[in-house]
Order: C-alpha cells, then sequence, then structure tokens
C-alpha cells in the first residue's frame, strides 16, 4: 500500500496581499516526498546530492535549476548525512496568479509563462551556465530577508529577470546552441581547474579557437576578462572553503590558487568588502540563524 504524499500550502509562506517566498533550505532526510500548491523554481548552490520527482530520482549538484509546477510530486536527498556533502538549496515560490500579474506589468514572451503551466511535462530542468541563475536567485534571497521599504516590488522585478533567464535557457536551441555549448565546456574546465595556474590557451584549445577568439567569447558572454572571471572564480571556491571548513586561512588561499597570501587577503577584500575571517564569521552566524525551530513549516 503508498501513502500518498502530503501537500504543502503556500499560505503557510506568505501573506495573501504578497504571494511570493524565498527560503534557502540545507536539505535533509526527515521531509518526506511531497507536493505543493503553488508554483516553484528552484537553485541548488552548493553540494550535491538526488532530486526525487514523480518516479524519478535525478542526480543534482551545484548549478541545477528546477522549475516545479504545482502538483508535481519531489524531494531533495543529499548525498549523505555527513557534513562534506550538505545540499544548499534556494527556493522561490509563489502563487500561479502571480505569472500572469507580472505579464501585465513587464512585456513577458507567453511561452515564459509556458514553462510553469506544467502542462506538457512534471518539471523542468536547466544548467546555470554563465551564473545568471546564481545571481537572480540570490538577490532574491537577500531581499526577501531583508524587506526594506519597497521590496515587494523589487521581488517582483527580479523573479521577472529570472523568468526571462529560464525562458532563454530553454529557448536556447538553434544556431546559438553549438557556440554555447563550446563556451559552457571551457568554462566548466575552469572552474574544475581554478586552483592550479591554468591558461586562457588550455581553455582555447578544448574548443579548438584562437585564444584571441576565446577571450572574445569569454568576454561577450560575461563581460570579464580571462584573468577577471579566473580571479572571480577563485574568490566563490575560498568562499566556498570558508563556509565548508574549518581550514587555516592560508590553506584557503593555497586551495584556491594563490600562494601569495598578502595578495589573497587584497583581493579578497576588494571583491567581497570583508576579510577572509570576517566572511566565514558572518556566515556562521547566519548558518546558525538558520537552524529552523520546531515550529517552523519544513519546506523543500
Amino acid at each position: 500500500m503508498t501513502t500518498s504524499p502530503y501537500t504543502l500550502e503556500g499560505k503557510l509562506f506568505w501573506t495573501p496581499d504578497f504571494p511570493v517566498a524565498v527560503t534557502r533550505e540545507r536539505e535533509r532526510f526527515s521531509l518526506p516526498i511531497h507536493l505543493h500548491d503553488f508554483v516553484e523554481i528552484q537553485f541548488v548552490a552548493e553540494g550535491k546530492g538526488f532530486h526525487y520527482i514523480g518516479t524519478e530520482r535525478l542526480y543534482v549538484e551545484k548549478g541545477d535549476l528546477f522549475i516545479i509546477p504545482i502538483g508535481t510530486r519531489h524531494v531533495y536527498r543529499p548525498a549523505s548525512e555527513a557534513p562534506k556533502d550538505e545540499l544548499i538549496v534556494y527556493n522561490c515560490l509563489f502563487d500561479p496568479s502571480v505569472p500572469e500579474r507580472l505579464a501585465r506589468a513587464y512585456p513577458l514572451p507567453a511561452s515564459a509563462l509556458k514553462l510553469l503551466s506544467g502542462d506538457d511535462r512534471p518539471y523542468r530542468r536547466f544548467k546555470d551556465i554563465y551564473n545568471e541563475g546564481k545571481i537572480c536567485m540570490e538577490g532574491l534571497y537577500r531581499e526577501y530577508q531583508s524587506q526594506l521599504p519597497g521590496y515587494e516590488a523589487i521581488l517582483y522585478a527580479r523573479l521577472t529577470e529570472l523568468l526571462v533567464r529560464l525562458h532563454r535557457l530553454d529557448s536556447a536551441g538553434g544556431a546559438a546552441a553549438p557556440a554555447s555549448s563550446r563556451l559552457a565546456l571551457a568554462l566548466d574546465y575552469l572552474e574544475r581547474n581554478c586552483e592550479r595556474p591554468v591558461t586562457l590557451a588550455e581553455a582555447a584549445a578544448l574548443l579548438p579557437v584562437s585564444v584571441s577568439y576565446m577571450q572574445r567569447m569569454l568576454r561577450r558572454a560575461t563581460g570579464q576578462s580571462f584573468t577577471e572571471y579566473l580571479q572571480n572564480l577563485r574568490i566563490r571556491k575560498s568562499c566556498e572553503l570558508l563556509r565548508r571548513t574549518a581550514l587555516p586561512v592560508k590553506e584557503v588561499a593555497a586551495r584556491s590558487g594563490y600562494r601569495d597570501l598578502k595578495f589573497f587577503h587584497e583581493l579578497f577584500r576588494k571583491k567581497t568588502g570583508k576579510t577572509p575571517r570576517q566572511y566565514r564569521n558572518e556566515e556562521e552566524r547566519e548558518r546558525h540563524r538558520d537552524v529552523p525551530s520546531p515550529n517552523s513549516p519544513a519546506h523543500s
């Protein structure tokens, strides 16, 4: 005998006058499979694990994006209960009336709204090739948490941007697909090797294209030079190590590709506005704030 999944209700997360919520969850084994009466966009921000959707079991990792329509049963599971396998997922959930409301304010393509309906498939999955989903989801979460005056307007605007970004990923076939796929291969190579003295020539050879053409592709896609893009990758990796490990800052710098500790400190402060130690302390305080109270609704 199979048990029916329980339904999460949007009213647990928002007020009637603003039916949008944004959460950041550390996925656990305690939450059972469920469905919900709202639309959900999810971004896997850290770690790896599995996403159970309907009858499927999908391997997921950092950079995966999902649209979960109303009525789709699903749940996340980390790869294990070990701290090293922690799985962090951002969730933007909203009432099904919200997209039509946005379409009245912005010229959203009709096909972008269709992504949310679930009429033709139980979910949509995307890969965040250029970190656009990450930027949108982190921005949504920060704005939702701050709830400064006018935050509702900013959330609607950022949700509109996210829908357009997802629509572009969905319609990236045709002539644009080969170039996007080739560049994605190079960007993935840079991310996996950013801790060593990787060169632009190495990345260009993967496509293969000339170094100058690779530089133009990279700048057109990211707005950054090779050096700037590599520095941002390394600082992002150092932030992850500071969050997830207790390694000394010197070791974090080395594992992020920097042997010169003074240069690392200067660059880290320039990119984040904080010292590595300040960043780690603030993340630790945020971690403790994220621990849910026994009475708060669980969600994934």
